[in-house]
């Protein structure tokens, strides 16, 4: 109601975009980007179906797609696989399969949830998608 009150709704939907696919490209994209073995090797320990296909989807869902929020390029599209992503790491890696505490996993829900909101809501006014929608 304020957001839209005030004419800002599209500023915090800019400012959630940027803000989380930044983030999540720089503290958890870019070291699988620099050593996917490891991560490879990662997913294969903890017996994930299709191991190098699980890795390299997880890296995209951590560096492409996080990019794609950003600008707000199919925003829909890269939030759900983003969010996706996010529900595996946390639920079914962090609680499921490692057993840890809520405090291992929380960053992991915290962007699922950010995710999801952003496949509800869309990119926004300040995207491209707004651009190719006018």
């Amino acid at each position: 109601m304020i957001g839209r009150l005030f004419g800002i709704h599209d500023i915090g939907l800019l400012f959630l975009r940027v803000t989380a696919g930044l983030t999540m490209i720089i503290a958890h994209g870019i070291g699988k980007i620099q050593k996917p073995d490891g991560f490879v090797g990662l997913i294969t320990d903890m017996g994930f179906p299709l191991p190098k296909v699980s890795a390299y989807l997880a890296i995209a869902a951590e560096t492409i797609f996080p990019l794609m929020i950003v600008l707000g390029l199919l925003t829909r599209i890269s939030a759900a696989i983003a969010a996706i992503n996010m529900f595996v790491a946390g639920i079914v890696f962090h609680l499921v399969m490692k057993g840890d505490p809520f405090s291992d996993y929380e960053k992991a829900m915290l962007y699922f949830f950010i995710f999801v909101t952003l496949t509800i809501t869309g990119s926004g006014k300040y995207s491209v998608d707004k651009l190719f929608k006018n």
